[in-house]
């Protein structure tokens, strides 16, 4: 029997081979281009633009071709589409950026970049110039509160190296900052050119992009939506066919008018979960007070984001502690948040980017790095595309899959835990524990599992589930009994 075991053990190991050499090979090839046509040849000629002189000192284009249309329109000048024009522009395409509104111009969200972004700004070389003008403030000390009070503060940025965990910056500035990159190194940013229309001609193979009030109107080869979470754009096309599923508040408080003496806290509010509030330091001592609505809780609406915002800042103990009894802050501010990822990021010619594709974080909504990621995946896909000279549907679809594949998978794991927490609140009690216990290391690694920056299955990693429910079965034997928890702990 034995030689009859090892050639069934042998065939089944053969099997097992063949189905992950297949699944290999499935999965690389929804990821690379190799085996598609060439449909314009013509396109990996880099070319100028007739009667149109932009080219940058950075950008020197070879070549005598000239053309009538830009090889890419990207609408939306945010993290995610002004990121894509930078390392498109910079790779020496034709690169349209349109922008509704005038530089500099305000988005409300929590204005915290991880991170990811921060590797992305110094990339583009103007990280530095951020913190030199003091228009950023990068974390150093800052923490959680959990649903039962269960608190740690620690220091998040000596044990990092070069790249912090966080920055704080307003959009005001983050974005303009981004945009100028992106025109520095050749992309056509036209500011105040709001978007009516964009019309697909099947027999040129181009976009005619129209203008709201303006008889202006531009051709391109591809079109980049990243327009925001409502993508009016992506809507009209039919690509986006859900309204954006949740909401943020924001409201900026005074400098020296607060008792706040950390960077950057999250809140995990009992009622709230799984949503969240959080404060975060800007320079000059200003902070950002924002509320999450996060779905999965019947009992927290986005239409009731006002109800909730003044609810926090008036009954939440950790929040009233913070911000002292003379705190001045401003009117609340709101924006709509699309979350998890949109089935379908892609079309004819078309991709979207940023929180028109839904890039944000589920479980933490968490939205501006992985737009710039997801910027800078889409320019390197269309550099590749625009190479090849074809951007038929299921060549679009290798980008939907590779920024899937690097982040977007992810979010599917986030909704699982968003329910866990908002059905089990004493997960975050148990967190909060494990890292008072494990200190700022531990708060780091956290850290990186909550921003994307690794997969949220590193929780189930024995460094975490282990000291996690070690800490989950010493809470419920002391509620059990009735004692008292530390619920503070703070390093200096």
């Amino acid at each position: 029997m034995e030689p009859v075991v090892l050639v069934i053990a042998a065939a089944v190991l053969v099997i097992v081979a063949g189905l992950l050499a297949i699944y290999v090979l499935n999965r690389r090839s929804a990821t690379v281009l190799e085996g598609f046509p060439s449909k314009y040849p013509e396109d990996k000629d880099k070319a100028c633009l007739q009667n149109f002189n932009f080219l940058s000192e950075v950008v020197q284009l070879q070549t005598n071709k000239t053309v009538d249309h830009y090889d890419v329109t990207i609408v939306g000048a945010g993290p995610g589409g002004a990121t894509c024009a930078y390392y498109l522009s910079k790779a020496g395409w034709n690169v349209l950026l349109l922008e509704k509104k005038k530089f500099p111009r305000d988005k409300y969200c929590g204005d915290a970049v991880c991170k990811t972004g921060i590797e992305i700004l110094m990339d583009m070389g103007i990280y530095d110039s951020l913190i030199k003008q003091n228009k950023g403030l990068v974390a150093d000390c800052g923490g959680m509160v959990s649903p039962s009070g269960l608190s740690f503060i620690g220091r998040i940025k000596e044990g990092l190296g070069g790249i912090p965990a966080a920055m704080a910056i307003k959009r005001t500035h983050l974005d303009e900052a981004i945009a100028m990159s992106a025109k520095r190194v050749g992309a056509d940013l036209q500011e105040e050119a709001s978007v009516s229309e964009a019309v697909f001609c099947k027999e040129a193979g181009l976009w005619t992009v129209s203008l709201e009030d303006s008889d202006r109107k531009f051709k391109s080869r591809v079109l980049v939506c990243a327009d925001g979470a409502p993508s009016r754009l992506a809507t009209q096309l039919g690509i986006v066919t859900r309204p954006p599923d949740s909401t943020c508040s924001r409201a900026f408080v005074e400098g020296g008018t607060h008792c706040f003496d950390a960077d950057g806290v999250v809140f995990y509010n009992k009622e709230l979960l799984p949503g969240y509030c959080a404060l975060f330091r800007h320079p000059n001592d200003e902070l950002n007070f924002c509320c999450y609505i996060i779905p999965g809780n019947p009992r927290v609406k986005s239409e009731e984001l006002a109800d909730w915002h003044k609810f926090i800042l008036e009954k939440d103990p950790s929040i009233v502690k913070a911000l002292g009894d003379n705190y001045k802050i401003e009117r609340m501010k709101a924006a709509s948040l699309r979350l998890g990822g949109e089935k379908v990021s892609y079309g004819n010619h078309v991709l979207l980017v940023g929180d028109a594709a839904g890039m944000i974080d589920p479980l933490t909504g968490e939205g501006i790095h992985h737009a710039m990621e997801g910027g800078k995946i889409a320019a390197e896909f269309l550099d590749e595309a625009l190479t090849l000279g074809n951007y038929d549907v299921e060549v679009m679809k290798v980008y939907h899959h590779r920024w899937m594949e690097k982040f977007g998978s992810d979010f599917k794991w986030s909704m699982l835990f968003c329910q866990m927490l908002y059905r089990f609140p004493i997960l975050i009690d148990a967190a909060t524990a494990a890292v008072q216990r494990k200190g700022d290391s531990f708060l780091l690694k956290w850290a990186d599992i909550m921003t994307g920056r690794v997969p949220k299955l590193n929780m189930l990693r024995p460094e975490f589930s282990v000291v996690i429910t070690y800490e989950l079965i010493i809470l419920l034997l002391t509620r059990l009994l009735g004692r008292p928890v530390t619920s503070t702990k703070k390093v200096n």
